[in-house]
This record gives structure tokens, C-alpha cells and sequence, in this order.
């Protein structure tokens, strides 16, 4: 290779001072004597002696030095290669899901069609070795409207692929709710990926499907009920031919809320046209500002036409754990919609949401008109306000997402993306023996989890999603059947989809059988930040023929929290 600044037959010394003596002159040959040969030695400076021609320059038509792109190329790919191991084995490593028991946050080997009824996408997750395949796709609900779905003869599609940070649980120690990849105490051949619940030192109780660290009921907050947030209804996808009507009952308006009401029983009447349209839901209060329209959801099975109860079943999980109707009910729910106000009186005007869990309701009121005026309020149905915020209020003409969550006993209402009012906890639901002990009181089955009422208003709701919160299962010892106590240096790790999941509550030590409910940290391989490759399946035209193949899902590629 040439050095710069140097041509080709040249030296560094072209600019030395020549410092050599005189060479004589011959005498001049005597008179009459023999002729004589002169030589004149001429002394060349190297100012003048011609530069060589660079090869360049030399033969314009000459070919040049092949392979100069690919050298370029085989640089660049060993450098990108380096960087890539060097990324891989010390910063962040990539991670493939084989299995459902973080389902739906994090989906393993499965198969999925649309509804042919909503459409919505139905995962079922690819069996266990030693599960059986025999009827695992067949005969497997929609977990948006209900419809039994054969996929039998879908085409398989490979779990999600997570990029693991390894060096965060050098910095910091694990936290409550977080995702974490770790190898397992009793089976140290592969990682496994599961959620903390559980911390150092506590004891870990199981009870009506949520969590208890020491005896306190174990909270989430907003942006950790979005991680763990499960599919139960969504407008979007409306069944055919009946459309959303039988899942939402009207209250009609009332004349005037302040005059007693006589309670006398009221038919049923389900949404049409005038409420329903085009997947949104239309309140029209507006008629006076005492008006009210009231809608209240129910879990309606269109197939054998009557509400049922909210369950904890799972569809991802095909038909391995048995029938659907034996799993226990759900009490934690998690509305999500966009929200317009389209017409509004002079003052007095609200919209509100109410979310129920089958022992208490809790209702967020927002007030519609000037921010300057505004005011939201958290109320409970027995024991009146919970939390106030001012200088919050709809706007009419404006959209806004709202969320409102009644999970973990906790009340939390945001709106675009903003937590507007202090989040309302309510004691876990107990009662108190004649001895004073305490002793949990059982909640009853949820068919109607969400109310949406608007007051002397024309208020239009779009994308309504209703979801439920994980329900952990007793299955296993641990934390279920008798408390788990966790070492100085222990965490209780759990998946997001408990009917289908091996984790702290099952694991024993195969020598002697005694459980094992604790993974220490220094066995915590990384945290998960990035689901960098969730597969769909697509169509492609190959040759004039249409084929079938796994490609990036972009709606399911997102950051980890």
C-alpha cells in the first residue's frame, strides 16, 4: 500500500545540498602530439531529472486493481461482525419465546387465523412435548366474541424474539413487575422469562387471583396494567351479522334526576343504530342539562344468547387444561377509548365512566366545558369521593384517550396518556370474625364490569377496549397452598398467563422433592426491552404464485417497560 504523500521512485533526500568536490578538467593535449578523446562528465541535479509517470497516468486504457468494492465489503462485514459478537456477549442478547406462559405480552410458537365472525386474531399456542395434539386447535373461543374457531389447518407461526439487556441487574436490582430472563433453580439448562412479583426477603401469598408480599395486597401502576393488560372486548372488531347492539343495555334519559325515581322492573333494551354507529358508541344527553344516557356493558355469548360471568380462561391455551366454564372469575378490569365531545350545554354537563369487580364500583366524572372550570372526581358507590383534581375537563370539539383502571383494588383515570387525579386504593375486601380475625370475603362473578354516562351532553366514544388484569392461579404449593418465604437474595418470578405456566409456585428440587420457590439474583441472565421480531403470517407472489410466509408483525413490535 502507498504512503501518503510519497510518488512512486522518488526518495525524501531530492532537496539536499550538494556539497561534493570540483572534477577536473583533462590537460590540454601538447602541440604536434596524438589526437586526444575528451570526455566532459556532466553532473545531472535531480531538479532535472524527469519524474516518472505515475501508473495512472501511464497507460490510460490499462485495467485497474480488481476487488477493491469487495474488500471494502469484506471489511465492513468483519467489522459489523465484531461489533455483533461483542454486542452479544457482553451488552445485549437476543432471546427466542418457545412457549405461551407470558401470553399475551410475550407469544410463543402458535397458530393464528382471524374470527370468522369479528375477525379479531385468534392465538393458540403450539403444545408442550408430552401435551398431546389431539383437539388442542379445535373447537377454541374468540376471546372477543365468543366464536368457536377450528385451527386445525393453520400454518404454524414461531414465538417472539426479545433483545436482553445484560448488564442492567449489574447497575440496579430487579423490580416488582418488570419482565426478566433468568435461569431456573431446578432446571439450569435454558433461561426462562417470567415476572418478579415477589422480593427479597417477603412472604408471598396467592389469594383470589392476586398477589400479597407480607400480608399488603400488591399494586400496579398505570404504565405496569398496560404491560399486563388481557384482551376481553373490542369495538373495533364488531361480530357479523349482529353487530355490538346486545352487548351494551341502554338507560334511557331521565326527564329530571333530582325527582324520585319508582323503582319497577325495566325490560332489557340493547343498543341500535342511534347508540352504535360505524364502532362507535353515541351518548346523547344534550335534549336539556338534566338529561342523562346511561350504557352499561355485559359479557353477552351471542352463540347460546344470555351474559356470562368474565372468566380467567385463555384461548391461547387451546384445549389442554379442559373445558371453560370451571376457570374462576375475573375482578380486575381496564378500559381504554377515545373520547369527543360533540355537543354541550352552558354548565352542569359530565361524562363518566364506572368499573365494577364484583364487590365494589368505582367511577371517574370528568366535567365538560373550560379547563379553567373543570373538575374530575374518583367516587366509590358507598363511600362517595375517593380523589379530586381541578382545571381538568373535555373540551368540546376535541379527542381525547382516556384510561380509567379499577385493578389490584386501585382506581387510576389518565387522559392522553396523563395520570390527572391522585390514584384511589380501597382496602382489600375482608370482613372481621366474632374472634377479630380477618378472613377474605369472595367476590362474585362480573357480567357487567363497565358503565359510560353522559350528562346534559352529546358525547361520541370510538376504539373502546375493555381489559382484564392477570389472575393467578392456585396451582402448585408455593404462595398457594401455604406462603412462600424468599432468602436475602430470592425473587418469586410468575407468568402473565398462570393456567399455563411453570414458575416459583410449581418448582421442587429433584433430589428430595422440597419446593423451590426463590431465584437468586446472581442466576438473573438480563432484562427483555424490546420485542424486535413478533412474526405474522403474510401472502407473497413468487413467481406468479401466491405463498404463504412468516413476516414482521408491526403492530406488535414495541418497547418492553
Amino acid at each position: 500500500m502507498q504512503r501518503a504523500g510519497f510518488l512512486p521512485g522518488t526518495t525524501s533526500r531530492e532537496s539536499a545540498v550538494d556539497d561534493s568536490p570540483p572534477i577536473p578538467h583533462p590537460p590540454d593535449p601538447a602541440p604536434g602530439g596524438a589526437a586526444s578523446v575528451v570526455v566532459t562528465v556532466a553532473r545531472l541535479s535531480l531538479d532535472d531529472a524527469p519524474l516518472p509517470v505515475p501508473p495512472e497516468s501511464a497507460n490510460a486504457d490499462s485495467p485497474r486493481p480488481p476487488a477493491t468494492a469487495m474488500r471494502v465489503l469484506a471489511t465492513v462485514g468483519v467489522v459489523f461482525v465484531g461489533v455483533f459478537l461483542f454486542l452479544r456477549v457482553f451488552l445485549v442478547e437476543p432471546f427466542g419465546v418457545p412457549t405461551g406462559s407470558m401470553a399475551p405480552a410475550l407469544v410463543g410458537n402458535h397458530r393464528e387465523a382471524p374470527c370468522p365472525r369479528c375477525g379479531y386474531p385468534v392465538r393458540v399456542g403450539s403444545p408442550q412435548p408430552g401435551g398431546g395434539r389431539e383437539g388442542h386447535f379445535t373447537d377454541i373461543p374468540c376471546p372477543n366474541c365468543g366464536k368457536r374457531v377450528n385451527l386445525a389447518d393453520a400454518r404454524e407461526v414461531n414465538g417472539d424474539r426479545l433483545l436482553v439487556d445484560k448488564n442492567v441487574y449489574q447497575l440496579r436490582r430487579p423490580r416488582r413487575w418488570e419482565v426478566a430472563v433468568f435461569r431456573c433453580p431446578v432446571d439450569l439448562s435454558k433461561p426462562y422469562v417470567k415476572r418478579v412479583v415477589g422480593l427479597p426477603g417477603e412472604e408471598i401469598s396467592i389469594v383470589d387471583g392476586d398477589g400479597y408480599a407480607n400480608g399488603d395486597l400488591l399494586r400496579k401502576s398505570l404504565a405496569e396494567v398496560r404491560e399486563t393488560r388481557v384482551p376481553v372486548f373490542d369495538m373495533a372488531y364488531a361480530p357479523t351479522p349482529d353487530g355490538w347492539g346486545p352487548r351494551w343495555v341502554v338507560h334511557p334519559a331521565d326527564r329530571d334526576p333530582r325527582l324520585p325515581r319508582v323503582e319497577t322492573a325495566r325490560p332489557v333494551v340493547t343498543a341500535d343504530d342511534a347508540v352504535v354507529q360505524k364502532g362507535a358508541l353515541v351518548l346523547d344527553a344534550s335534549a336539556s342539562p338534566q338529561s342523562e344516557v346511561r350504557l352499561e356493558y355485559r359479557h353477552w355469548n351471542f352463540d347460546e344468547r344470555k351474559e356470562d360471568a368474565v372468566t380467567a380462561a385463555h384461548s391461547y391455551d387451546g384445549r389442554t387444561r379442559g373445558g371453560y366454564a370451571s376457570f374462576p372469575a375475573i375482578h380486575d378490569f381496564y378500559a381504554w377509548c377515545e373520547v369527543e365531545v360533540t355537543a354541550a350545554g352552558t354548565e352542569g354537563c359530565s361524562f363518566a365512566l364506572r368499573l365494577f369487580d364484583g364487590a365494589d364500583s368505582v367511577a371517574a366524572e370528568l366535567g365538560v366545558g373550560p379547563r379553567a372550570v373543570g373538575q374530575v372526581f374518583l367516587t366509590h358507590d358507598r363511600h362517595g369521593g375517593l380523589s379530586a383534581a381541578r382545571g381538568v375537563s373535555l373540551e368540546a370539539g376535541r379527542t381525547y384517550a382516556l384510561e380509567f383502571a379499577f385493578v389490584d383494588r386501585r382506581a387510576t383515570l389518565a387522559i392522553d396518556g396523563r395520570v390527572v387525579v391522585a390514584p384511589a386504593d380501597l382496602d382489600p375486601p375482608e370482613r372481621v370474625r366474632g374472634s377479630g380475625k380477618k378472613i377474605e370475603v369472595k367476590r362474585g362473578e362480573v357480567k357487567r364490569p363497565l358503565q359510560l354516562g353522559a350528562r346534559g351532553c352529546r358525547v361520541v366514544v370510538r376504539n373502546l377496549k375493555l381489559y382484564r388484569d392477570i389472575y393467578y392461579t392456585q396451582a402448585g404449593v408455593s404462595g398457594t397452598r401455604a406462603p412462600a418465604q424468599l432468602g436475602r437474595d430470592e425473587y418469586f418470578l410468575l407468568g402473565d398467563n398462570s393456567g399455563n405456566s411453570e414458575d416459583s409456585r410449581e418448582w421442587r428440587r429433584k433430589s428430595d422433592d422440597v419446593p423451590v420457590p426463590g431465584v437468586p439474583e446472581p442466576d438473573f441472565i438480563g432484562k427483555p426491552f424490546l420485542i424486535h421480531q413478533p412474526l405474522r403470517l403474510g401472502r407473497v407472489t413468487v413467481g406468479g404464485r401466491e405463498r404463504i410466509v412468516q413476516t414482521l408483525d408491526w403492530s406488535r413490535l414495541r418497547w418492553l417497560h
